[in-house]
């Protein structure tokens, strides 16, 4: 019992730890805007002249807003200091959750305008969140510290759902006042983050375009595509779980809401076990991850039961909880140090271009394989999608491992 406790703690014992307190709240703002969904009833009720469409819109442009966000986080990272981006993310965010609590009433184009700067906020934190990991830690420390982020991405989400909506019971104005927890936020980083220095550019006079080649080098090129057919699989599940549990009579918006909160739990454990996990599979996690993805969304597609559609749900988050963390994870051991903010900026705006193009897509294979569209039918095409990057994936590990081998018997460096 004392070996299993110790174990415990030594898991979570993790070198800097302090600097994981900013993390955790650059992890818990850079995705907050969503939780802002159980408003969007009252504050069509405020704008009864305005199309539902526009009220829609007030929580679909921080993720658009983020995009470009996240492309200038990367390519100022070498011409600002990270701390000072990350300072400037935080200052953006609490001036645009502010607009509705400042202004007495707020028209539909200042809350477009709140919207705009929390997403624009959101790229550059998120970003920054996941360079400061990178950029700290190595190895499997690293992983545990991608992955212990990830878990309070989750879990912090949660929490603020719960606050948004009881501070939202008496006026959906006073659900901004969320954001006033940006101001400990912003101290914490501004006492505990080191000043810290700039990143290689990728092009310059003395260097020439040496930063631009190890930026595009193939590795991170395959990484770039991989990751976003990744995602585009990954939202298949997302936007059509509910639609054929509907469809084939399994349960109604209650049981949905059951599996999207077991994939969440099981995701999150993953994130706290990633560390352990990477331990286990070593380069061969993704390749299991792909594994469980494809497993959850095929079981899931020929589900005739509840049961059975939860069970591939659990696949589905284990799977997703090792995706996740994997694509922060591989991107920063693909590129020099120098270089890891760009490369992370890039990845991460493909992987929102994956989760936006996955619809258009998915349904277009469904109708070119089967000549029609339904919810298992994309669930199957997805599943099989994931088995195709579990065999690319596994074959290129093993050749990339053979290759090392090749390289250290000959005295050569990988």
């Amino acid at each position: 019992m004392k070996g299993l406790f110790r174990g415990i703690v030594e898991y979570f014992a993790i070198e800097h730890a302090l600097f994981l307190v900013p993390i955790f709240g650059f992890a818990l703002y850079d995705s907050v805007f969503q939780s802002f969904s159980s408003i969007l009833g009252a504050l069509s009720d405020s704008y009864p002249d305005v199309s539902v469409t526009t009220i829609q819109m007030i929580l679909a442009i921080p993720p658009m807003a983020s995009i470009p966000g996240t492309l200038a986080s990367g390519l100022l990272s070498s011409y600002v200091r990270k701390k000072v981006i990350a300072e400037i993310s935080l200052a953006v965010i609490f001036a645009g959750g502010m607009i509705p609590v400042i202004f007495p009433n707020p028209t539909i184009h200042a809350m477009l305008v709140c919207s705009a700067c929390v997403g624009l906020g959101q790229g550059f934190l998120h970003l920054m969140a996941n360079t400061f990991i990178c950029r700290t830690w190595e190895g499997e420390e690293r992983g545990r510290a991608l992955g212990f982020k990830q878990a309070f991405n989750f879990v912090g989400d949660a929490l603020i759902a719960l606050v948004v909506g009881y501070l939202a019971l008496a006026n959906w104005k006073n659900a901004f006042l969320v954001y006033l927890g940006v101001i400990p936020v912003l101290a914490f980083a501004h006492m505990l983050f080191p000043r810290g220095g700039l990143d290689e550019k990728l092009v310059s006079r003395h260097g020439g375009a040496k930063g631009l080649k190890e930026l595009l080098n193939p590795r991170m090129l395959y990484l770039v595509v991989l990751f976003m057919f990744a995602m585009m699989f990954l939202y298949g599940f997302n936007t059509n779980i509910a639609l054929l549990i509907k469809s084939r009579g399994l349960g109604t918006t209650a049981d949905v809401s059951k599996v999207a909160f077991i994939v969440s739990v099981v995701s999150c454990c993953l994130g706290v076990l990633y560390g352990k996990v990477l331990g286990m599979m070593g380069r061969y996690t993704l390749t299991a991850g792909f594994g469980f993805l494809a497993a959850g969304m095929i079981l899931a597609s020929f589900g005739t039961s509840l049961l059975i559609v939860i069970c591939g749900g659990v696949l589905f988050g284990v799977g997703s909880g090792i995706q996740q963390v994997s694509t922060i994870y591989n991107v920063s051991k693909a590129v020099d140090k120098s270089a890891v903010t760009m490369a992370i900026s890039i990845v991460l705006s493909f992987v929102s271009l994956g989760a936006a193009l996955s619809p258009v897509v998915i349904n277009g294979a469904q109708e070119l394989i089967f000549g029609s569209v339904a919810p298992h039918q994309a669930l199957l095409v997805a599943g099989f999608g994931y088995v195709a990057l579990t065999l690319v994936e596994g074959l290129t590990t093993k050749m990339r491992a053979r290759v090392r081998q090749g390289c250290i018997k000959s005295g050569k460096q990988a």
